[in-house]
């Protein structure tokens, strides 16, 4: 029997085993090839292409060789001396290629210029911060309609950034972007990227892998439906790890729907009634809705509510019959659907019209991360129609549907993709998008800034060969310079509610890192005045600013406030438990120990204690030394001072008869020693008598054992 279950077990073993090759086999079969360039590309393309797959010196050669008949080649090739792909790092070149590809109204020179002026360190008059420099590039690629430039300016105009505060005018600049995006999401299914945040663990990031995604295919294929579905609407949406694959969503989707499936037959119908990955087909489509709604489909619904609000050749267009779906739908929980009820109320299409209705399932579709909702509730809120004027959630709405669009996004990708392996890359797609106000990319350029892995904005020595590497400059004035970038960033992100981000800032005023600023006003020079408008002076108001930087001295009060605000955020997501937590800790130790604010300890508690409570499934050990220490202090706090401690030890009666038992035992002790010297000395051993016994009591015993043998 044991050579029975031994065998069993060897052979079970060898079975998991090879079905693990397999599977390591199969992944590497799974592996997304890099995406072909087409015939008619142009070289700009094919640079561009080589440039994000790693190829530097092939986008090097393309460009090298376009870049006398177009601006563009030009701003690509700025942008490799920028990161040192392919070449040397040269920030002067960099600079040089923009600006001479800007004056010739290239809008991508202009919005890097404007990215440049804007975040570089103080260093000297060719290569610094420049505000105004950085406003003037950016309204010029904004009116020709750049997006990232669009969305800067919309972003500096609401917050009051090197600008005028206008909420006007930064819906303005939004709604433009936000208005096409809106049209693609009515019209077809973008590419879905995840906001990865690197600052996290990366256990942490949703990403899956090339294996299990092959055991998810073996599980689908082997006939689970739902499995199969899942996977069809992961590949068409292009979430959780899965990279948009319109025809691998529609063979596992016909997979599902050929075990009658409702959600994949509902998928299916709308890739026919949009087009996606296949020619449209209204009548084809109609007939998968019908199937999924027969099953109570919420998306069944929602097609079939929008073949009859279109109407095709073989369907007449009705529209009681589409409020009917749609409502259907709306309730079955499809964002989609309430979409469509909220558009037919608005417009009393169906229905009779109710603007309130509307903003109801408007609202409802937003929830649920509904961009067509966001822009649709954006103009509403901006108009007054249905609800209150407030520009402000108006703006705000249309820079959540411009930071859904395919410029950015497309960006995303590329900046994940880099990655570790190619640091610098990833520092400037985070750039461009930390530039036009999106909040993950700012705080994740802060961050490869801050941990010395980007180094793209390291200012070129004077008179020096360009240098490519970080390792080539003094890794005290590089960190210094990193750091100032990483500021900006995090001061940004913190602005838009950033625990990570705030609670750095926390760090960089506790430890005096970065950078302060303070501002002077310099009187403009007197110039004559003409006698006709003697009795029309300047107003005082006009005035040079001029800003001063200088390192930042430590400073426990701002970072006291910075870790305070942190502490009381609202945890909205996972993600913010660990600083929240952090930030907790912090407060508990600057008020147990009195930095920058008043010991107490009683309050010190209470944050350690808020700490454990925020995460929950954190790091607990930190804090349970930190209690335990806590407790130590507070009973040194609650023993007197030394004058009262004796006056107290004086006046207690058993300290005194203590004192005596000890003097006693003391007394007992030495008089016993005493007795003890003087009996053996009465036995004339002496000083060394023992010894001397000891020797002779070995000496006997020898002989006698020699006797005995």
């Amino acid at each position: 029997l044991i050579r029975i279950l031994l065998a069993s077990l060897a052979l079970l073993a060898a079975i998991y085993f090879l079905k693990a090759v397999l599977l390591q086999l199969s992944a590497e079969d799974v592996d997304e090839p890099a995406e072909p360039v087409a015939s008619n590309a142009t070289d700009l393309e094919r640079a561009q292409q080589a440039f994000r797959v790693g190829e530097d010196a092939k986008a090097l050669a393309t460009l090298t060789s376009c870049t006398q008949d177009s601006e563009a080649c030009k701003t690509q090739l700025g942008e490799m001396y920028l990161v040192g792909a392919g070449l040397p790092r040269n920030l002067t070149k960099a600079k040089e290629l923009f600006e001479d590809a800007a004056e010739k109204g290239d809008p991508d020179a202009q919005y890097n210029l404007a990215i440049l002026h804007a975040s570089l360190p103080a260093r000297n008059e060719d290569l610094r911060r420049n505000e105004a420099l950085a406003v003037l590039h950016l309204y010029a690629a904004s009116t020709a309609g750049h997006p990232g430039a669009l969305m800067a300016m919309g972003y500096r105009h609401l917050h009051g950034y090197g600008v005028p505060q206008a909420c006007t005018t930064a819906a303005l600049n939004y709604i433009d972007v936000a208005k096409g995006i809106a049209s693609i999401y009515s019209s077809g299914m973008p590419q879905a990227v995840e906001l990865v945040r690197l600052n996290l663990p990366h256990k942490e990031r949703k990403v899956i892998s090339s294996s299990e995604l092959n055991l998810f295919v073996q599980i689908a294929t082997s006939g689970d439906s739902t499995v199969a579905a899942a996977i069809g609407k992961r590949y068409l949406l292009g979430i959780e790890g899965f990279k948009q694959d319109l025809q691998k969503a529609k063979q596992y989707l016909k997979m599902a729907a050929n075990r009658n499936h409702a959600g994949a037959v509902a998928l299916l119908g709308y890739m026919y009634c949009l087009g996606l990955g296949m020619p449209q087909n209204l009548d084809t489509a109609y007939a998968y809705f019908v199937t999924a709604a027969n099953q109570n489909d919420p998306l069944g619904h929602n097609g079939l509510g929008y073949i009859y609000f279109r109407g095709t050749n073989a369907q007449a267009r009705n529209l009681r019959l589409a409020f009917k779906h749609f409502n259907e739908s709306a309730y079955g929980g499809s964002s989609d659907g309430m979409f469509n009820l909220a558009s037919m109320y608005l417009t009393g299409s169906g229905a009779e019209q109710s603007f309130q209705k509307a903003v109801l399932y408007y609202t409802q579709a937003l929830d649920r991360g509904h961009t067509p909702a966001a822009y649709s509730l954006a103009v509403m809120h901006l108009n007054g129609i249905g609800t209150v004027r407030d520009c402000d959630i108006a703006v705000n709405l249309l820079k959540k549907v411009c930071e859904r669009g395919e410029w950015l996004s497309s960006k995303l990708v590329s900046a994940y993709d880099f990655g570790d392996k190619e640091p610098d890359k990833a520092a400037l797609m985070f750039l461009k998008l930390a530039e036009a106000g999106h909040e993950v990319s700012q705080m994740n350029v802060a961050h490869l800034f801050d941990h010395g892995h980007a180094n793209l904005l390291l200012p070129d020595e004077p008179g020096d060969k360009p240098r490519a590497r970080a390792d080539d400059y003094d890794a005290e004035d590089a960190r210094y310079h990193a750091r100032n970038v990483a500021q900006r960033f995090y001061e940004l992100s913190a602005e838009q509610g950033s625990a990570s981000s705030e609670l750095r800032l926390g760090d960089y005023a506790y430890y005096g890192w970065g950078m302060s600023s303070s501002f002077t006003e310099t009187p403009l020079p007197e110039t004559p005045v003409p006698d006709d408008w003697q009795d029309f002076p300047l107003p005082s108001i006009y005035t040079n600013d001029i800003v001063e930087l200088f390192p930042q001295e430590v400073d426990y009060e701002a970072a006291l406030a910075r870790y305070r605000k942190t502490a009381d955020m609202t945890v909205t997501g996972e993600w913010m438990q660990s600083f929240v937590a952090r930030a907790s800790f912090n407060l508990g130790f600057m008020h147990q120990f009195g930095i920058g604010i008043g010991q107490d300890l009683n309050m010190a508690k209470q944050h350690y204690f808020r700490c454990r409570e925020v995460d929950p499934i954190g790091l607990h050990a930190p804090v349970t030394i930190a209690l335990a220490t806590l407790a130590c202090h507070v009973l040194y706090t609650r023993l007197p001072n030394g004058d009262e401690l004796m006056a107290r030890l004086s006046a207690d009666v058993r300290v005194h008869v203590l004192l005596l038992h000890l003097i006693a035992v003391v007394v007992m002790v030495m008089l016993q020693c005493y007795l003890s010297a003087e009996e053996e000395a009465g036995q004339g051993y002496g000083c060394g008598g023992r010894a001397d016994r000891q020797v002779r009591g070995v000496h006997a015993l020898g002989q006698a054992a020699l006797r005995a043998g």
